[in-house]
């Protein structure tokens, strides 16, 4: 097929650092919700060095780099991005995936991901929002993305994409050897951001509700806590032609059509086997059919008693919305009025398992919170 992907062709450096200097010659501020290997590729191609070589320079070595550091960061690496950018160390941290209570439920990182698109149903590491990729001023792709337990896009309510619309691959852009922007397919050039189709409304309210739980579920637990909500769903496969596995292994095509075929009580267990490790997932789908309701209910009562006016919009109600609300009325009744701050956070975080926002003020290397007690008590929730 005719690319339409810009080519410039560039010959690795081999001694990028003397080049260079201490600090990169451009600094690239990470977007809200990044992925490590996302920041990193933009990094890379706007210092003008391909993501395939960009890696050496970073000293990690493999053909999936990127996507190793988003699930474990070595010290060595961190120290030199700090060193080599502005970025402090509170964002590097929340850019990667490692120390969550929520690795459980990622997807998983194949040996070589780039070969996903030889099977359909296995999973590839990483999936993606095209209206999402289509709408950004510079594309970028999300930690959410990464969680087995999404199929659709909690903005535009399409269903997610874990492959290239043309060639069906898997992603891989840190295999580039050419400076070409990682929302274009590293094997076949084509753009990601084709649209998909919406999401079916059952599959929606029950990836919703899962979400909600695993945001209220992972305060305060710690990384691999077996009594976990994530580390039950993984105990629980879920059926797909005549074999079964847990959800990180599954390409976005089959857990979609297990959520859908679920949400409208087309499964059912095929033998006594399977009854256990599906009443989990069939108890999920009975609480979705009226999750959005309470949840909207419960959020516009409260944020009415705490002066904040009814919360109720076209957007999905989710159980974030409700704690920051009950967080401000806790604040209000403890806190005497001269002494309130005048904003609080209003954004829900793109990924479960992290805070809503984080900052660095100054020399970049600290943290500063506008509502130091609204971020202690928020912490209870989203911290991980």
């Amino acid at each position: 097929m005719t690319s339409t992907a810009p080519r410039i062709t560039v010959s690795p450096a081999h001694r990028y650092g003397l080049a260079t200097g201490r600090r990169w010659p451009v600094d690239v501020k990470p977007a809200p919700g990044e992925l490590l290997s996302s920041w990193l590729h933009r990094l890379a191609h706007a210092n003008g060095a391909p993501p395939r070589y960009f890696g050496a320079v970073l000293g990690a070595a493999g053909g999936a780099w990127s996507a190793q550091l988003d699930r474990h960061l070595p010290d060595a690496v961190r120290r030199l991005l700090l060193d080599h950018t502005s970025i402090c160390p509170e964002e590097i941290d929340g850019l990667c995936l490692a120390n969550s209570p929520l690795s459980i439920v990622r997807l998983r990182l194949r040996t070589r991901p780039q070969d996903a698109g030889t099977s359909t149903a296995q999973s590839s590491w990483l999936q993606f929002c095209p209206t999402c990729l289509r709408e950004d001023a510079v594309p970028y792709f999300r930690r959410s993305w990464t969680l087995a337990t999404r199929v659709s896009c909690f903005r535009h309510g399409c269903r997610l994409r874990d492959r290239c619309p043309s060639c069906g691959q898997g992603l891989a852009p840190f295999k580039r050897d050419r400076l070409v922007p990682q929302q274009y397919c590293a094997f076949c050039d084509a753009h990601l951001a084709k649209p998909t189709g919406p999401a079916s409304l059952g599959a929606r309210r029950l990836e919703r509700l899962i979400d909600d739980l695993l945001r209220l579920d992972s305060a305060g637990r710690a990384q691999g806590d077996r009594k976990s909500l994530a580390a039950r769903l993984m105990r629980y496969p879920v059926p797909f032609g005549p074999a079964t596995s847990t959800i990180p292994f599954l390409s976005h095509r089959v857990r979609y059509d297990f959520f859908r075929r679920l949400s409208e009580q087309q499964i059912e267990a095929r033998d006594p086997t399977e009854r256990g490790p599906l009443t989990l997932w069939f108890r999920l789908a009975r609480t979705a059919e009226n999750h959005n309701g309470l949840v909207r209910m419960l959020t516009d009562q409260l944020s009415e008693t705490a002066g904040l006016g009814l919360a109720s919009s076209s957007r999905e109600p989710d159980l974030a919305a409700l704690l920051r609300t009950a967080i401000r009325l806790r604040e209000d009744r403890s806190t005497p009025v001269t002494t309130r701050a005048v904003s609080y956070t209003s954004g829900a975080s793109e990924d479960p398992a992290r805070p809503a926002s984080a900052s660095c003020s100054g020399s970049g290397r600290s943290r500063k919170d506008v509502n130091p007690k609204a971020a202690k008590n928020a912490s209870v929730v989203t911290k991980v």
